[in-house]
């Protein structure tokens, strides 16, 4: 039988699937850092995807051989395009495997789900984020995600929430077994798209985890170490660097502009430069010159001199 596992050992995600039911080691496997498959997933241009799945529901339907290669050849490639699409693909490929006509009943519902993506796709983005902005914002939800999920879901109807707008869990096949050999955690057996949202979605508000827009790039990122982290580290935009590279080194930068120590430095430092240009002094000169600045500004940070005597040293050097 064919599978599509998703599971979080500590800050990682992992999504294993395997078309043939195979229990050793899977067809396919993908790890990620925590919640990057649902935070990618509300990035997703969702108006290009969406158009794929009933293009791709027709072929199928359709039983001529061509046009059903051509639609696992989209399936596959819209698997590529988002490992929430993983669970569609390992699906497909199992029944065709099997025969679409010995397994009528389930081919069926797989068809009547890919004919439903277009609509719920996007409705699934919307969900997501307004569940981001009353559940696991830490700015605008708070640190505790249980509480806000009492708030705001039936707590006898835990499928359903009082809010239309927000996600509703789905019931899910879990298994509690092994992950990444020496340790055990919660397994999700995915049927849907739905199921591995869900399962991610409940696996935050289970561990407490929040998710906080960053100020940096102003995409979403999960808590997984300090609440007080501003900055993500997911995958730059545009080859950029890191938003927590990028925000450490402007903290710095802020740091420094109120340090009258390194503005002394930073103007000796500039006027020496010049004098590379000036043919007053050489390359080797100046380099030489600044180990030695650095050597004294970092006594003068640390208090073995005092910033008169790191000032008398530039002026003397």
């Amino acid at each position: 039988m064919w599978y599509c596992k998703m599971y979080f050992p500590g800050r990682h995600e992992v999504i294993e699937s395997d078309a043939f039911g195979t229990q050793g080691a899977p067809s396919q496997r993908k790890a990620f850092p925590f919640l990057e498959s649902l935070l990618s997933f509300t990035e997703l241009d969702i108006r290009k995807v969406a158009v794929a799945p009933r293009c791709i529901s027709d072929d199928l339907e359709s039983l001529d051989r061509e046009r059903v290669t051509n639609a696992m050849v989209k399936l596959g490639g819209l698997a590529d395009t988002h490992s929430f699409f993983r669970v569609l693909y390992t699906k497909w490929l199992y029944l065709r495997s099997k025969g679409f006509k010995n397994n009528g009943e389930e081919v069926t519902c797989a068809l009547d789900e890919l004919r439903s993506l277009p609509e719920e796709l996007p409705l699934y983005q919307k969900q997501i984020l307004h569940f981001f902005e009353l559940i696991l914002d830490i700015d605008k939800a708070g640190r505790e995600p249980s509480r806000q999920v009492l708030r705001y879901y039936h707590f006898d109807k835990p499928d359903q929430s009082s809010d239309p707008e927000l996600f509703p869990f789905r019931l899910l096949t879990t298994r509690f077994e092994p992950v990444d050999g020496d340790a055990c955690a919660p397994v999700l057996y995915a049927n849907t798209v739905a199921d591995m949202i869900s399962f991610s979605l409940q696996t935050c508000v289970e561990r407490s985890i929040t998710v906080r827009r960053c100020k940096n790039c102003g995409r979403y990122f999960a808590q997984t170490g300090r609440v007080s982290a501003e900055y993500c580290d997911r995958t730059p935009l545009d080859g950029q660097s890191s938003c927590r590279a990028m925000g450490a080194f402007q903290q710095w930068t802020l740091k420094q502009a109120d340090d009258p120590v390194f503005k002394v430095y930073r103007r000796e430092y500039k006027r020496r430069f010049a004098w590379i240009k000036a043919g007053r002094i050489s390359d080797s000169e100046f380099y030489a010159w600044s180990e030695q600045a650095r050597e004294q500004k970092k006594k003068c940070d640390e208090g073995i001199i005092t910033a008169e005597d790191f000032q008398r040293w530039l002026k003397e050097s």
